[in-house]
């Protein structure tokens, strides 16, 4: 067909406010469609172009048939004057200027001359010699009326009239103009017929596509007209047409950018409330892990300094730790599980209820053995002991064991290590090269141990997950690491340790300057007193 429809859209666009200008009102384009413009046009074009052709044509012919008729009067008078002459000399010859009889036998033969109507010999005096013929009558343009001297011995010259019609030639000339006129209706019919079906076919068709499209357009189908192939070079309604098509599509892409604009607003509301409840669930879910966690003055009737820096990547986080007196031994533990935000929140409750049994069920006071039944646990409850499991998530893990009535600090990691500062310098003790959960390999991991550790006076002892040293920062933006969190606590190691906490978190944040952290950040500080 000679239209193309573009897609609509699915559904209609609500208008919104301030898009008045933009949108194709409806009734914009009215009137400019209509087909009986265009018949008028083509009657309009058909009163004011025919007429003049056909008054070109006629008068062209009129003045070529007065002409030829012209040059036919004028060839008879030249002829009539020739024949005249001849015979007038033929007269003189014979000497019949005076003689009639002989006379009128000389004019006898200008009669057989089929335009001849007449002619008389006159003498010097003007006497009438010899008449033959009628008298001339009728028009004077249907007559040729010549007079030629005829000489005389002894006397004036006489005169001979003749008289020729040229009835037969106005006749002729009138056939001749009537066929011209014949043939030149029958070319200007041709004319017509093929500057209409032209007309028709390059300017009223591509005219009727052209408004047939702003119909559609006007109640907002966008259609375009089709070139059939594409635009003729100087063709004006071929570049209309394109005009046309660009501003369809130009239409089409704003009306389609509004519906998926105000679709994208749609889904955004959507998406805003669904993140609303998200984050709201993820708030509560903060609120249960901070209630996991234990309190930060829970040894502090045992007479020991705690500060802790705990600090997750999002709002949950996927570092733990645990504080605990049993008995008058305390318990102190820093772990970071797999990954953080709320996967890895998931595994430190996995880890709050596997602590719980070990030190309350199970009554375990050994580092090491603390994290070898950890280790167990989490595995057995990831599913990670049964072959093919999917699983293969962990943690790492630190533990400090403070006998107070032995006087003793025992200490057991995994992945982790323990940080002591005491006399001016800072001491890190490695914890074991693995991890705790975790799909077993073909090689057994390393076993933690227990390593004691002594109890200098005033000596503070540190655990921290790797969120806290492996901060990219400085002014070569590199790793921060243990050597560097050893020297920040350095600085600050007069302090108390909520202080210390304090300072060095003003620090890791000065050394990052605009890097963002990467991880979860944990660090436990605690100080026996006296």
């Amino acid at each position: 067909g000679p239209l193309r429809r573009g897609a609509a859209p699915a559904a209609p666009v609500p208008p919104r406010a301030g898009d008045g200008e933009a949108i194709l009102a409806p009734g914009a384009l009215r009137g400019a469609g209509r087909g009986r413009d265009l018949d008028r046009l083509s009657r309009t074009l058909f009163l004011r172009i025919y007429p003049v052709i056909g008054a070109v044509v006629l008068l062209t012919q009129v003045a070529v048939a007065w002409v030829n008729y012209g040059d036919q009067i004028r060839l008879y008078g030249e002829r009539a004057a020739l024949t005249a002459a001849l015979t007038a000399n033929a007269i003189a010859a014979a000497g019949a200027a005076r003689q009639p009889d002989a006379a009128r036998s000389q004019l006898h033969a200008l009669s057989l001359d089929p335009a001849f109507r007449s002619a008389t010999l006159r003498d010097g005096a003007g006497a009438v010699v010899a008449s033959l013929g009628e008298p001339p009558r009728g028009r004077s343009f249907e007559l040729v009326q010549v007079a030629v001297p005829v000489a005389q011995a002894g006397g004036p010259p006489g005169q001979l009239t003749v008289v020729l019609s040229a009835e037969a030639l106005r006749a002729g000339a009138e056939n001749q103009f009537l066929i011209a006129l014949a043939a030149c209706l029958v070319l200007m019919l041709a004319v017509v017929v093929t500057l209409d079906a032209t007309m028709r076919r390059h300017v009223i068709a591509p005219l009727r596509r052209l408004n047939a499209a702003m119909r559609e357009v006007e109640h907002k189908r966008w259609t375009t007209v089709d070139l059939g192939g594409g635009a003729r070079a100087g063709n004006e309604i071929d570049a209309i047409a394109s005009a046309f098509n660009r501003m369809v599509e130009g239409l089409r892409s704003g009306d389609e950018a509004r519906h998926l604009l105000a679709e994208l607003e749609r889904a955004h509301a959507r998406l805003a409330r669904a993140n609303a409840l998200v984050l709201e669930s993820i708030g509560y879910a903060r609120r249960i892990q901070d209630s996991v966690l234990p309190d930060r003055a829970a040894l502090a009737p045992a007479g020991i300094e705690v500060a802790v820096l705990w600090e997750p990547l999002q709002v949950v986080g996927g570092d733990s730790f645990w504080i605990e007196d049993l008995d008058g031994t305390s318990i102190l533990l820093v772990a970071d599980c797999t990954g953080h935000g709320v996967p890895g929140a998931f595994l430190t409750l996995i880890v709050a209820t596997a602590l719980d049994r070990i030190l309350h069920d199970h009554g375990l006071r050994s580092p090491a053995a603390i994290l070898a039944a950890l280790d167990g646990m989490v595995r057995a409850r990831l599913r990670q002991d049964r072959p093919g499991s999917d699983s293969d998530d962990g943690l790492d893990c630190a533990v400090c064991v403070l006998d107070r009535g032995a006087g003793t600090l025992r200490f057991a990691g995994a992945g982790l290590g323990l940080a002591v500062m005491a006399e001016g310098g800072i001491t890190r003790i490695r914890g074991a090269r693995r991890g705790l959960g975790y799909r077993l390999g073909a090689r057994a991991p390393e076993p933690p141990a227990d390593v004691a550790v002594p109890l200098a006076p005033g000596a503070a002892f540190y655990l921290m997950t790797d969120g806290v040293t492996d901060q990219m920062g400085g002014e070569r933006r590199r790793l921060l690491g243990h050597s560097g969190v050893a020297a920040m606590l350095l600085r600050h190691g007069a302090l108390p340790l909520d202080a210390q906490v304090r300072a060095l978190e003003a620090d890791l944040a000065a050394w990052r300057g605009d890097e963002p952290r990467r991880d979860d950040m944990t660090l436990l500080a605690f100080r026996p007193r006296g």
